[in-house]
């Protein structure tokens, strides 16, 4: 982790000898230069409009690490949403950008998000920036944040996607922590970590009802891992995405190591009990659980938890993962555009560690460091396996991001009406494939 050393001068004490004599303390006192103080006339306050709660963001540690480095530039938090609700701050937002009000800092929850304001100009071009300071994209960050071949924001944070497991239940089986493992691997896992029967049953994973996890194969890929490919055609004929949902069902209703789909919806499952409370061994989930890996108020911690990959499809090389940055952009009408951009550039790098809440998309950020910051702030550390952690973190590489749309939940609406009918023996897998792919088609035309 590096730290921000900040200089603070001291002014010394002017002493004033009067008639009556000094003393030789009063004579031992040498003159300093006074501190330096920003020029009022000069100072600027920026707004930085998020959806972030200082909870989550820790802005009251990071802003003023920043200002005191800048001492003409004030930062103040805009939340957008006092309940951290990303939608309405993304809509409120909108709304902002078409009135007079102040807008600087922005900061967007996804790449779709992201993307979507970036092509109606509510974003500024980084790239003079960037060319004024110095340094390629490329080399300083580890997730390509272009729309149109421009970069429009920095990535303020980095979520990945790995696998949970249960290393006390790993232990027991004799099975290792996977570092370099396929699907049929994982599958093979679950089948030898699932024991018991009925309510004392331990499925050996947990396949939660998110379309993400439709397309877990998918996200294995280097690019055209979504329902969408990079070129926003449907993606839906794509025979991995196929190989997911066949491995699903198999899971369920073959092996058994996977609780059931009518399970899942009837009785509300949810990934975070069905992990800790010891009913599955293996979760696919992304890395905001690292902290909660040590356990919560509401879910105390009983074992050891370990990580790895996102398994790679048959003969792949690199372990891919889907990656969620959030982006941090100038806006377009601000009339602070330097001190923004200053800022950006500053918490997308250096400022962002200061939290020690969430991974970061640079390229230059101690993994290590940070890691154990991030962990230290769990309930219990010790229940945290920090060798598979770090291992998965090094060495799972960004994917590239999918195409950005409007109507991403209506297209995933339409994937899960089909997905559903296939898992639930409804409709065959070629008829699920094809219809999936024809509702899709048909949002892209509409």
């Amino acid at each position: 982790m590096k730290k921000i050393i900040t200089s603070m001068l001291c002014a010394s004490l002017v002493l004033t000898v009067t008639a009556c004599g000094s003393s030789s303390k009063d004579a031992a006192v040498k003159d300093t230069p006074a501190p330096a103080k920003a020029d009022p006339a000069k100072q600027v306050t920026l707004k930085l409009s998020t959806w972030q709660t200082d909870a989550k963001a820790q802005w009251s540690k990071i802003i003023p690490e920043f200002e005191k480095k800048n001492p003409g530039i004030k930062v103040e938090v805009d939340l957008l949403n006092e309940k951290g609700d990303s939608v309405a701050a993304m809509q409120k937002l909108d709304l902002m950008a078409a009135s007079n009000d102040q807008l600087d800092i922005i900061e967007m929850p996804s790449y779709m998000t992201y993307a979507q304001r970036a092509t109606i100009g509510l974003l500024d071009p980084l790239e003079s920036y960037m060319k004024k300071d110095g340094y390629e994209y490329e080399k300083e960050y580890i997730v390509n944040s272009s729309v149109n071949g421009k970069i429009f924001a920095l990535p303020s944070s980095m979520q990945r996607w790995f696998v949970l497991l249960n290393k006390d239940a790993l232990d027991k089986a004799g099975l290792p922590v996977p570092k370099d493992w396929t699907w049929d691997q994982f599958t093979d896992y679950a089948k030898k970590l699932t024991t018991g029967e009925g309510a004392k049953k331990r499925y050996g994973a947990y396949l939660h009802n998110w379309p993400d996890l439709y397309k877990l194969q998918l996200m294995s890929k280097e690019t055209d891992n979504h329902f969408l490919k990079v070129d926003g055609t449907s993606n839906a004929l794509d025979p991995v995405l196929k190989s997911n949902l066949e491995m699903m069902k198999q899971m369920m209703y073959t092996d058994k190591t996977v609780a059931p789909y009518e399970d899942i919806i009837s009785q509300k499952l949810h990934y975070r009990t069905q992990f800790f409370n010891g009913a599955a061994a293996m979760v696919p989930i992304g890395d905001w659980m690292v902290v909660e890996s040590g356990g919560t108020d509401a879910i105390p911690a009983t074992f050891k938890t370990a990580f790895a990959p996102i398994p790679k499809l048959a003969g792949a090389t690199t372990h891919y993962s889907p990656t969620a940055p959030t982006y941090m952009g100038i806006a377009a009408k601000s009339k602070n555009k330097e001190a923004a951009y200053k800022f950006i550039r500053w918490y997308s790098s250096e400022g962002l560690e200061i939290g020690g809440r969430v991974f970061s998309g640079w390229a230059k950020s101690n993994m290590d460091t940070l890691i154990d910051k991030i962990t230290s702030t769990s309930k219990d550390p010790s229940k945290i396996d920090m060798e598979s952690l770090k291992y998965t973190m090094k060495n799972t590489k960004p994917s590239t991001a999918p195409a950005p749309t409007k109507f991403t939940s209506e297209m995933e609406k339409a994937v899960v009406g089909e997905v559903e009918l296939y898992l639930l023996n409804k409709q065959d897998i070629t008829k699920t494939m094809d219809s999936m792919n024809k509702k899709i088609e048909a949002i892209l035309k509409k």
